[in-house]
């Protein structure tokens, strides 16, 4: 049970959701890591139906760095509340973020994240290259090269290509997730929409040397999304996603939603003939450039099939 005595320099944030298969191996790689304070382990798991709680309930009393927080059990709150009362019941001064189908390669990782965030005054997060593991093909792949530097990034950065990829990369400083907009949560909100927030006011570190695995399986709550779901979910959040950070990066997200819809077009239209792909990507890519009557010509001209993925993603990046 936690202790309102002690005083945690980290707080670890186990995110879990029947994820009885996989917790072990998170558990692990956690309980083997080799930051010598005292860690404040904060188990928001979002009423699982399976043993994921008992499983967690093995570990207590094995390692004495570690203080046991459960959140109060409750019914199913999703995904984004999940993290925010996560977030809210941390209390170190640095918040690591683990989910129960993820875990860590390397036993340095927190130890190192935290060291960069004492020298780097200048970031809110220390984020790690990590690989990802697809379980149908046993296949593990780096999210970008190996290499022994680091990266700083910027919110544009992250709006262009979402370098951190998942929260089990992640550490915040605790003043970094208290200064996040309370709208942010109001709204279906994975890591890239957090983490964009948070580079309003400062750099993220990213750190090239993968220390985490991202695991992608039929369970998981953003993996199992086929590409193209993920794709379309991603366009039809970008308005909120703009409005919420006071359209300060505007211009980045309208370049980001052009990329997506020609994304999107060319994954519909794979099974399109060669003149119908044409159509469906002419009328994705000049919306943004011709009058609405124009678009509404056009789609009235071409086959049903096609009109029906052209609106489809047009509506998608409207948010409709």
């Amino acid at each position: 049970m936690s202790d309102a005595s002690v005083r945690f320099e980290l707080s670890v944030l186990l995110v879990t959701y029947n994820h009885e298969l996989y917790i072990e191996r998170a558990l692990d790689s956690l309980f083997s890591q080799d930051f010598s304070g005292a860690i404040e382990l904060v188990i928001a798991d979002d009423a699982s139906s399976d043993a994921t709680l008992k499983c967690i309930q093995c570990y207590e009393g094995r390692d004495a760095r570690f203080t046991f927080k459960y959140l109060p059990p409750s019914v199913n709150v999703g995904i984004t509340r999940n993290y925010q009362r996560g977030f809210s019941a941390c209390s170190g001064q640095y918040v690591a973020v683990l989910e129960g189908d993820d875990y860590w390669s390397t036993p340095y990782k927190l130890t190192r994240q935290a060291r960069f965030l004492d020298e780097h005054w200048e970031c809110g997060l220390c984020s790690v290259n990590y690989f990802v593991f697809n379980e149908d093909e046993a296949s593990f792949v780096s999210r970008v090269e190996r290499s022994d530097g680091y990266r700083l990034l910027s919110a544009r950065d992250l709006i262009a290509d979402n370098l951190v990829g998942n929260f089990s990369t992640c550490l915040y400083r605790k003043s970094a997730l208290q200064a996040l907009p309370a709208e942010l949560f109001d709204l279906k909100s994975y890591d890239w929409i957090v983490n964009i927030c948070v580079a309003r006011s400062s750099l993220i570190g990213f750190v090239e040397e993968p220390m985490s695995v991202y695991r992608v399986h039929s369970g998981g709550a953003w993996s199992h999304v086929a590409h193209t779901g993920q794709l379309e979910l991603q366009l039809s959040l970008i308005p909120a996603y703009d409005q919420l950070t006071n359209q300060l990066f505007h211009t980045s997200f309208v370049k980001l939603q052009r990329r997506l819809r020609r994304s999107i077009v060319l994954s519909h239209g794979r099974s399109l003939g060669t003149f119908a792909r044409a159509t469906v990507w002419c009328v994705a890519n000049i919306e943004q450039f011709v009058p609405p009557v124009v678009v509404m010509v056009l789609s009235a001209l071409t086959p049903p099939v096609v009109k029906k993925i052209c609106l489809r993603v047009i509506r998608r990046g409207e948010g409709t």
